[in-house]
Protein backbone atom coordinates (compact mmCIF):
# COMPACT_ATOMS: atom_id res chain seq x y z
CA UNK A 1 0.00 0.00 0.00
CA UNK A 2 0.91 3.50 -0.60
CA UNK A 3 0.62 6.30 2.16
CA UNK A 4 0.24 9.71 1.11
CA UNK A 5 0.62 13.13 3.73
CA UNK A 6 -0.10 16.80 3.97
CA UNK A 7 1.26 19.17 6.24
CA UNK A 8 -0.79 22.00 7.46
CA UNK A 9 -3.43 20.90 5.94
CA UNK A 10 -5.67 23.29 8.44
CA UNK A 11 -5.84 24.79 11.20
CA UNK A 12 -8.93 24.38 13.75
CA UNK A 13 -9.57 27.94 15.76
CA UNK A 14 -11.83 26.90 18.57
CA UNK A 15 -12.69 26.59 22.48
CA UNK A 16 -12.30 24.25 24.47
CA UNK A 17 -13.96 23.72 28.23
CA UNK A 18 -11.48 22.71 30.78
CA UNK A 19 -13.01 22.64 35.06
CA UNK A 20 -10.01 24.47 35.73
CA UNK A 21 -9.06 27.45 32.68
CA UNK A 22 -12.85 27.57 31.64
CA UNK A 23 -12.83 28.69 28.08
CA UNK A 24 -9.12 28.30 26.41
CA UNK A 25 -8.80 29.30 22.63
CA UNK A 26 -6.93 26.81 20.86
CA UNK A 27 -5.57 27.26 17.19
CA UNK A 28 -3.97 23.62 16.32
CA UNK A 29 -2.47 22.72 13.29
CA UNK A 30 -3.72 19.66 11.45
CA UNK A 31 -1.17 17.11 9.58
CA UNK A 32 -3.23 14.26 7.72
CA UNK A 33 -2.13 10.92 6.63
CA UNK A 34 -3.24 8.85 3.87
CA UNK A 35 -2.62 4.96 3.55
CA UNK A 36 -4.56 3.14 1.19
CA UNK A 37 -4.51 1.53 -2.52
CA UNK A 38 -3.32 3.26 -5.70
CA UNK A 39 -6.79 4.40 -7.83
CA UNK A 40 -6.61 4.97 -11.75
CA UNK A 41 -4.25 8.07 -11.28
CA UNK A 42 -2.05 6.62 -9.81
CA UNK A 43 -2.42 8.04 -6.64
CA UNK A 44 -4.21 7.40 -2.68
CA UNK A 45 -6.12 10.49 -3.29
CA UNK A 46 -5.68 13.41 -5.50
CA UNK A 47 -4.60 16.31 -3.20
CA UNK A 48 -6.93 19.00 -4.67
CA UNK A 49 -9.52 16.18 -2.60
CA UNK A 50 -7.75 15.54 0.19
CA UNK A 51 -8.22 19.69 0.72
CA UNK A 52 -11.99 19.34 -0.35
CA UNK A 53 -12.71 16.38 1.24
CA UNK A 54 -10.91 15.54 4.02
CA UNK A 55 -10.17 19.20 5.45
CA UNK A 56 -13.58 20.33 4.79
CA UNK A 57 -14.78 17.62 6.98
CA UNK A 58 -12.44 18.29 9.72
CA UNK A 59 -13.51 21.81 9.63
CA UNK A 60 -17.20 21.23 9.40
CA UNK A 61 -16.35 19.03 12.69
CA UNK A 62 -14.76 21.54 15.18
CA UNK A 63 -13.69 24.60 13.71
CA UNK A 64 -15.34 27.85 15.14
CA UNK A 65 -16.95 25.56 17.74
CA UNK A 66 -16.72 25.17 21.59
CA UNK A 67 -15.59 21.96 22.33
CA UNK A 68 -17.67 20.09 25.37
CA UNK A 69 -16.13 16.94 27.62
CA UNK A 70 -19.95 15.06 28.12
CA UNK A 71 -18.23 12.57 29.88
CA UNK A 72 -16.18 14.81 32.59
CA UNK A 73 -19.13 14.81 35.53
CA UNK A 74 -19.13 17.94 35.97
CA UNK A 75 -21.32 19.42 33.73
CA UNK A 76 -24.74 18.86 32.19
CA UNK A 77 -25.72 18.74 28.36
CA UNK A 78 -29.51 19.47 27.06
CA UNK A 79 -30.01 19.74 23.73
CA UNK A 80 -33.83 20.34 22.34
CA UNK A 81 -35.15 17.77 19.92
CA UNK A 82 -37.38 20.35 18.23
CA UNK A 83 -34.98 23.17 17.33
CA UNK A 84 -31.72 21.80 18.32
CA UNK A 85 -30.60 23.86 20.24
CA UNK A 86 -27.71 23.12 22.82
CA UNK A 87 -27.69 24.21 26.84
CA UNK A 88 -24.51 23.66 28.61
CA UNK A 89 -24.52 24.47 32.42
CA UNK A 90 -20.64 24.10 33.87
CA UNK A 91 -21.06 26.12 37.04
CA UNK A 92 -17.67 24.01 38.08
CA UNK A 93 -15.91 25.80 35.16
CA UNK A 94 -17.64 29.23 35.52
CA UNK A 95 -20.34 29.02 32.03
CA UNK A 96 -23.73 28.80 30.93
CA UNK A 97 -24.62 28.39 27.66
CA UNK A 98 -27.41 28.79 25.01
CA UNK A 99 -26.40 28.07 21.61
CA UNK A 100 -27.71 27.10 17.95
CA UNK A 101 -26.33 23.00 17.98
CA UNK A 102 -23.95 23.91 15.35
CA UNK A 103 -21.80 25.63 17.21
CA UNK A 104 -20.86 23.30 19.51
CA UNK A 105 -18.99 20.36 19.43
CA UNK A 106 -20.52 17.38 22.43
CA UNK A 107 -17.56 14.72 22.47
CA UNK A 108 -17.79 11.58 25.01
CA UNK A 109 -14.43 12.46 27.03
CA UNK A 110 -13.29 13.28 30.27
CA UNK A 111 -11.79 16.36 28.79
CA UNK A 112 -10.95 17.71 25.42
CA UNK A 113 -7.23 16.64 24.80
CA UNK A 114 -5.40 16.67 21.07
CA UNK A 115 -5.43 12.87 21.53
CA UNK A 116 -9.05 12.88 21.84
CA UNK A 117 -9.95 15.35 19.12
CA UNK A 118 -7.32 13.48 16.73
CA UNK A 119 -9.06 9.97 17.25
CA UNK A 120 -12.53 12.15 16.25
CA UNK A 121 -11.41 13.38 13.51
CA UNK A 122 -9.77 10.34 12.27
CA UNK A 123 -13.44 8.88 12.05
CA UNK A 124 -14.96 11.54 10.68
CA UNK A 125 -12.38 11.91 7.67
CA UNK A 126 -12.58 8.16 7.16
CA UNK A 127 -16.27 8.04 6.93
CA UNK A 128 -16.25 10.46 4.01
CA UNK A 129 -12.92 8.77 2.14
CA UNK A 130 -13.36 6.43 -1.13
CA UNK A 131 -12.98 2.89 -0.69
CA UNK A 132 -9.17 2.63 -1.30
CA UNK A 133 -8.41 4.55 1.31
CA UNK A 134 -7.69 1.87 4.37
CA UNK A 135 -6.14 3.88 7.24
CA UNK A 136 -6.41 7.65 8.01
CA UNK A 137 -3.79 9.41 10.32
CA UNK A 138 -4.52 12.84 11.95
CA UNK A 139 -1.89 14.65 14.19
CA UNK A 140 -2.65 17.84 16.13
CA UNK A 141 -0.12 20.39 17.13
CA UNK A 142 0.44 23.84 18.18
CA UNK A 143 2.46 26.46 16.20
CA UNK A 144 6.14 26.12 17.83
CA UNK A 145 6.88 29.83 16.66
CA UNK A 146 8.68 31.62 19.85
CA UNK A 147 7.50 34.93 21.86
CA UNK A 148 4.64 36.09 23.81
CA UNK A 149 0.90 34.70 23.01
CA UNK A 150 -2.61 34.18 24.91
CA UNK A 151 -5.24 31.99 24.51
CA UNK A 152 -8.44 34.35 24.37
CA UNK A 153 -12.25 33.25 23.00
CA UNK A 154 -14.52 35.67 21.45
CA UNK A 155 -17.56 35.73 19.03
CA UNK A 156 -18.41 38.10 16.07
CA UNK A 157 -22.49 38.39 15.64
CA UNK A 158 -22.25 40.81 12.48
CA UNK A 159 -19.78 38.07 10.69
CA UNK A 160 -21.48 36.28 7.81
CA UNK A 161 -19.81 32.84 8.94
CA UNK A 162 -18.61 30.93 11.24
CA UNK A 163 -16.97 33.29 13.36
CA UNK A 164 -20.61 34.52 14.72
CA UNK A 165 -20.44 31.65 16.88
CA UNK A 166 -20.19 33.52 20.62
CA UNK A 167 -17.54 30.51 21.99
CA UNK A 168 -14.98 29.83 19.58
CA UNK A 169 -11.27 31.20 19.91
CA UNK A 170 -7.57 31.13 19.36
CA UNK A 171 -4.04 31.13 20.21
CA UNK A 172 -2.27 33.82 19.74
CA UNK A 173 1.30 35.42 19.70
CA UNK A 174 1.42 38.99 19.73
CA UNK A 175 4.74 41.47 18.87
CA UNK A 176 4.93 45.05 20.65
CA UNK A 177 7.31 47.50 19.10
CA UNK A 178 7.96 49.99 21.62
CA UNK A 179 9.73 53.51 19.95
CA UNK A 180 10.60 51.03 17.40
CA UNK A 181 12.19 48.27 19.14
CA UNK A 182 10.48 44.93 19.89
CA UNK A 183 9.62 44.93 23.67
CA UNK A 184 9.01 41.61 25.41
CA UNK A 185 7.99 42.89 28.63
CA UNK A 186 4.45 44.70 27.31
CA UNK A 187 4.65 41.04 24.71
CA UNK A 188 4.48 39.33 28.48
CA UNK A 189 1.69 41.82 30.02
CA UNK A 190 -0.44 40.46 27.07
CA UNK A 191 -0.26 37.17 27.54
CA UNK A 192 -0.71 37.36 31.24
CA UNK A 193 -3.28 39.83 31.09
CA UNK A 194 -5.45 37.62 28.53
CA UNK A 195 -4.43 34.67 30.07
CA UNK A 196 -7.38 32.20 28.94
CA UNK A 197 -9.72 35.09 28.71
CA UNK A 198 -13.23 36.02 26.91
CA UNK A 199 -13.52 38.98 24.84
CA UNK A 200 -16.67 40.66 24.86
CA UNK A 201 -17.94 43.52 23.33
CA UNK A 202 -19.72 45.73 25.71
CA UNK A 203 -23.00 46.51 23.32
CA UNK A 204 -23.10 42.34 23.96
CA UNK A 205 -23.50 42.70 27.64
CA UNK A 206 -26.83 42.31 29.03
CA UNK A 207 -26.62 41.53 32.77
CA UNK A 208 -24.32 41.25 35.63
CA UNK A 209 -25.34 38.00 37.90
CA UNK A 210 -23.64 35.59 39.30
CA UNK A 211 -22.80 31.87 38.64
CA UNK A 212 -22.39 29.75 41.84
CA UNK A 213 -21.00 32.12 43.85
CA UNK A 214 -19.21 34.85 41.82
CA UNK A 215 -19.81 37.40 39.93
CA UNK A 216 -20.79 36.79 36.27
CA UNK A 217 -21.27 38.41 33.12
CA UNK A 218 -23.95 37.24 30.47
CA UNK A 219 -23.34 37.60 27.01
CA UNK A 220 -26.23 37.48 24.44
CA UNK A 221 -27.18 38.64 20.89
CA UNK A 222 -29.14 37.71 17.78
CA UNK A 223 -26.91 36.52 14.50
CA UNK A 224 -27.46 34.61 11.38
CA UNK A 225 -27.27 31.22 12.62
CA UNK A 226 -29.82 32.12 15.38
CA UNK A 227 -30.10 33.35 19.17
CA UNK A 228 -26.52 33.30 21.81
CA UNK A 229 -26.26 33.95 25.08
CA UNK A 230 -23.47 32.85 27.54
CA UNK A 231 -22.87 33.48 31.09
CA UNK A 232 -19.22 33.59 32.19
CA UNK A 233 -17.50 34.40 35.88
CA UNK A 234 -16.36 37.82 35.58
CA UNK A 235 -13.10 37.64 36.44
CA UNK A 236 -12.11 35.70 33.22
CA UNK A 237 -13.42 38.26 30.96
CA UNK A 238 -12.47 41.68 29.53
CA UNK A 239 -15.22 43.59 28.21
CA UNK A 240 -14.32 46.02 24.92
CA UNK A 241 -15.88 48.79 23.62
CA UNK A 242 -16.44 47.83 19.71
CA UNK A 243 -16.49 44.55 18.16
CA UNK A 244 -13.66 41.81 18.78
CA UNK A 245 -12.20 41.20 15.20
CA UNK A 246 -8.43 41.38 15.28
CA UNK A 247 -8.24 44.73 13.48
CA UNK A 248 -10.33 46.41 16.67
CA UNK A 249 -8.39 43.73 19.01
CA UNK A 250 -5.33 45.42 17.64
CA UNK A 251 -6.14 48.93 17.97
CA UNK A 252 -7.34 48.40 21.46
CA UNK A 253 -3.77 46.89 22.59
CA UNK A 254 -2.46 50.18 20.96
CA UNK A 255 -4.31 52.51 22.52
CA UNK A 256 -4.10 50.55 26.12
CA UNK A 257 -0.50 50.83 25.87
CA UNK A 258 -0.09 54.49 25.19
CA UNK A 259 -2.52 54.80 28.03
CA UNK A 260 -0.40 52.70 29.91
CA UNK A 261 3.00 54.38 28.84
CA UNK A 262 1.68 57.81 27.29
CA UNK A 263 5.64 58.81 26.07
CA UNK A 264 5.94 55.94 24.01
CA UNK A 265 4.85 54.88 20.45
CA UNK A 266 3.71 51.74 20.14
CA UNK A 267 3.79 49.07 17.31
CA UNK A 268 1.30 46.28 17.51
CA UNK A 269 1.27 42.78 15.43
CA UNK A 270 -1.72 41.00 16.97
CA UNK A 271 -2.63 37.87 15.60
CA UNK A 272 -5.95 35.61 15.44
CA UNK A 273 -4.69 32.04 15.13
CA UNK A 274 -1.58 31.38 13.32
CA UNK A 275 -0.12 33.39 10.27
CA UNK A 276 -2.74 36.02 10.42
CA UNK A 277 -3.69 38.83 12.23
CA UNK A 278 -3.83 42.90 12.05
CA UNK A 279 -1.17 45.79 12.78
CA UNK A 280 -2.27 49.01 14.79
CA UNK A 281 0.32 51.90 16.37
CA UNK A 282 -0.70 54.21 19.14
CA UNK A 283 1.58 56.83 20.44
Amino acid sequence: MACLFVEHLTVLDFSRLDRERGLVGESWIVDLELEGELDPQSMVLDFGEVKRIARDAMEDFADHKLLVPAGCGWLEIAVSAASGEVRVEAPAAGLRLRSPGEAVCVLDTAAVTMPVLQAALESCVAAVMPANVHAVRVALREEAAPGAYYHYSHGLKRHAGNCQRIAHGHRSRIQVYADDRRNDHWERYWADRWRDIYLGSAEDLVAETTLGDRPAWRFAYQSGQGEFEMELWRERCELVPHDTTVECLAAYVAAELTRLSPDTHFRVRAYEGINKGAVAEGS
